[in-house]
């Protein structure tokens, strides 16, 4: 395994200098994240039953209008509402913009419905509570996003440097799967649609040729919201990824020292952004995951020579138990994306390592336990580990070699006998040592085998 280096060589530094992040500043732009109650991932959890809910109470008001064929009317609400929590914890823009027109729909029944009707009016006011709540946490999350940029960009000062080279080709990539699947997925869903319409309205008297009932196009209806709720998220994410990616690589990006630290005990292979490496008492920032990064080593070596002398200077450490130093290009935020560059030592050389990543909207663990600086290489320690067990697993055979011979005091005949090199043996002189007796004569310590 090869674990980074513990501080950047010199080598490394960009030629305009890299800004350290103190742990006031990065305090103050942790801070800029929303509340619980607004946070991405547990609000969008909480919404997804709320919203279920609500479409089984508005469904269970709807009218049954016999002859008058599919109803669509509230087709395009109810499929943003539906999309609603993915977008909520994705795509907050599109959630604040979604909010508007499901939630004015909402109104607009909850005035048309009879007061009486419980089931409707508890549904239209539990989509007006929904998009409330996902129109404020969107515009506070949109509003924090802006704030970390800016307080990045000032902790960054005036230092600017060009992206490390040779970035992975699926990194200039990405997004675009995402952009082809979710359009496949909404022309998939359009083209439902179409069916279910051209069916409903060309049906004569509104019903199915032959039929005596209108057309039922509900089953056209719901495989499409399936596919537009899904296809509409890869679209936005896609498209995310790819202005994001074309942000990057639009000019040279503002650096930041910072400290990354692994986090894998539930096998999320979740990496922590923190201040700095050093200060142990800096707490996580925001991670990124990182089966969803690109990660490649760099041609540029900074330092070269013997091994061990490198691993004691410059010493590398286990990302799970103390942070390492990496350097951070652009601007960091919620859901921005960055490039990270960090050295290993492979061998005689020092190379650099680099990671295109997602920051991700992610709550803050506490379970990343204290540490203390190893001040030392982990891999010389590794090493000088698995040196002492194989001494000692040495020196406990040859003191059960030793305990062996103390106990049957014939034990330098034997061996000579096992080898064919007592002189008695070799003369075929001994009787004890005849080949018909050798293995059960005590003469010979108990056989030539090293039987016991």
């Amino acid at each position: 395994m090869t674990y980074p280096v513990k501080h950047l060589p010199d080598a490394a530094v960009p030629a305009d200098g890299a800004a350290r992040w103190t742990v006031a500043d990065a305090n103050v732009w942790s801070a800029a994240r929303p509340p619980a109650a607004l946070a991405p991932v547990l609000a969008s959890r909480l919404m997804v039953p709320l919203v279920l809910l609500a479409v089984v109470l508005l469904a269970w008001n709807e009218p049954d209008e016999a002859g008058t064929g599919t109803s669509w009317s509230g087709y395009p609400a109810a499929v943003l509402l539906l999309a609603l929590p993915f977008w909520f914890r994705h795509l907050p823009g599109a959630a604040a913009v979604a909010a508007v027109p499901v939630g004015a729909h909402g109104l607009l029944g909850l005035l048309r419905l009879d007061p009486a009707d419980t089931a409707g009016v508890a549904g239209s006011l539990l989509v007006i509570a929904l998009c409330l709540w996902a129109l404020a946490g969107s515009l506070v999350r949109l509003r924090g996003r802006r704030i970390q940029r800016r307080l990045g960009l000032a902790a960054a000062g005036g230092t600017r440097a060009e992206l490390p080279r040779e970035l992975s080709n699926a990194h200039h990539r990405r997004g675009t799967a995402q952009l082809f699947s979710g359009a496949a997925l909404c022309v998939a869903a359009v083209g439902l649609l179409a069916w279910g319409l051209a069916e409903d309205l060309g049906a004569p008297d509104g019903g199915p040729a032959g039929g005596a009932g209108p057309y039922d196009a509900i089953g056209q209806q719901l495989l499409a919201m399936v596919l537009l709720v899904a296809g509409g998220l890869q679209l936005g994410r896609g498209l995310t990824a790819r202005l994001a990616v074309r942000r990057l690589h639009r000019g040279p990006q503002p650096v930041l020292r910072v400290g990354l630290r692994d986090d894998v005990p539930d096998g999320r292979e979740l990496c922590w952004l923190l201040a700095d490496a050093d200060t142990t008492t800096a707490p996580p920032l925001i991670a990124f995951r990182r089966r969803l990064v690109h990660t490649y080593a760099q041609p540029t070596v900074l330092l070269g020579g013997p091994e061990e002398r490198l691993r004691e200077q410059h010493h590398d450490v286990d990302p799970r138990s103390e942070p390492f130093e990496a350097f951070l290009y652009g601007a960091p935020s919620e859901g921005a994306e960055v490039v990270l560059e960090w050295a290993a030592q492979r061998g005689p050389r020092i190379t650099t390592m680099a990671t295109a990543a997602v920051l991700l909207p992610a709550p803050r663990r506490d379970r990343l336990h204290g540490w203390r600086p190893a001040n030392t290489s982990r891999t010389l320690v590794l090493r000088r580990e698995q040196e002492r067990v194989k001494a000692a697993e040495a020196e406990g055979a040859k003191k059960g070699a030793e305990k062996v011979r103390s106990n049957h005091p014939g034990g330098g005949a034997a061996a000579g006998c096992s080898t064919g090199t007592h002189p008695a043996c070799s003369t075929g002189t001994s009787p004890a040592c005849s080949t018909s007796t050798c293995s059960s004569s005590s003469s010979c310590g108990g056989g030539c085998g090293g039987g016991d």
